[in-house]
């Protein structure tokens, strides 16, 4: 009828799961073996269709396929592994892993393992990043002070009982303690579920946070930013049972106190912007670099702004659940003019290329 609304039933989709060449034949459905003219392999034909070790193999254009900044989970590459494959060897899921890494994987002070070479299963620390050469401190006294090697050959290393966090891939966020290494892989006790994940070494960095499972208290969450009763301000770090800590916009030296829940007196959350040392302006998401004061070389994106002061999220920086607190006179943001003619700049070269075009 006219004005009536109609609700349309949500579909059930299964699950995927391998195709089963016996529990097909049972459903009188036809499986025939043949050889694919193309690749000379032999399938299973259902249709038209081509089955190998229960997965459909269909020729596609290489154009619709995107590989650049893909990383598959631990449990994707356990999937398509093949009979024989070695998760903790020089596998060629392992290897595209390591290929789409992003720069700055590796940070001054992690300690990395070396995975390829004649050097293979050397130990030590990253002293000095350049592009993608690492420059590490071995930890056998013989060797040179410091070698050299492709970020490819290395990866990270840790030890049972080191606490660490996830910062990408599925399990993302998670904390936890290491409890067994098996090559590249960590099993970690999680924090929150106490239970066993694995994950890859290369998707965690050490860590002294803690997820405690709670993330909110009345109106307010982890990671808000907040007014204080005495007019101070900060970020929540993190939420306890009957508190919360709060990194303060206190930018020469980190301060964190513990505030009750009446002791908020409401959440900043207007959008505002700031002016970096050379007047470029900064707004929230944009990554800056810090030149100046205590946590000078650090670098990330900025999360919250307030009275010229930066709450900046680098995930590398173990202390304070990720969260740096400067100055944005102390920043430079990455990508911008060092003149305040930024946006001048980018103009013209878009007018250049149009008329180009």
């Amino acid at each position: 009828q006219e004005g009536r609304v109609v609700a349309k039933k949500k579909t059930f989709v299964p699950p995927p799961r391998f195709f089963n060449i016996d529990e097909a034949r049972e459903m009188h459905i036809r499986v025939e073996r043949r050889r694919d003219k193309d690749s000379g392999e032999y399938f299973e034909m259902v249709d038209g269709l081509m089955f190998k070790d229960g997965f459909l193999y269909k020729p596609v254009s290489i154009k619709s396929i995107h590989t650049q900044g893909i990383q598959p989970s631990f449990d994707e590459l356990e999937k398509f592994k093949k009979p024989g494959d070695d998760m903790n060897g020089d596998m060629s899921s392992l290897n595209t892993l390591f290929s789409n890494r992003k720069k700055g994987h590796f940070m001054k002070g992690d300690a990395v393992i070396v995975v390829k070479g004649d050097l293979k299963n050397l130990e030590g620390w990253v002293e000095k990043v350049e592009d993608t050469t690492v420059h590490i401190r071995p930890k056998i006294s013989d060797l040179p002070k410091t070698l050299a090697f492709n970020e490819k050959e290395l990866c990270k290393y840790f030890k049972p009982g080191d606490h660490v966090k996830v910062v990408s891939g599925v399990q993302e966020g998670t904390t936890g303690m290491v409890v067994k290494v098996d090559g590249h892989v960590l099993i970690i006790l999680s924090d929150t579920t106490k239970e066993h994940i694995r994950v890859f070494a290369d998707h965690v960095v050490e860590s002294s946070e803690i997820t405690t499972g709670i993330t909110r208290i009345g109106d307010y969450e982890l990671h808000d930013l907040v007014l204080l009763d005495n007019l101070s301000f900060g970020v929540i770090i993190r939420v306890e049972t009957e508190a919360f800590q709060v990194l303060k916009g206190v930018p020469d030296r980190p301060e964190v106190v513990l505030v009750k829940l009446r002791e908020i007196k409401s959440k900043i959350d207007r959008r505002t912007s700031a002016k970096d040392k050379f007047n470029n302006m900064v707004a929230t998401k944009d990554v800056v670099r810090v030149v100046e004061g205590a946590c000078k070389g650090t670098q990330g994106p900025v999360e919250h702004i307030h009275k010229g002061i930066l709450f900046i999220y680098d995930r590398h920086h173990l202390e304070h659940a990720g969260f740096i607190c400067a100055k944005a006179q102390s920043c430079i943001l990455v990508g911008g003019s060092t003149g305040g003619r930024r946006g001048n700049v980018c103009t013209g070269v878009l007018v250049l290329l149009v008329k180009k075009i």
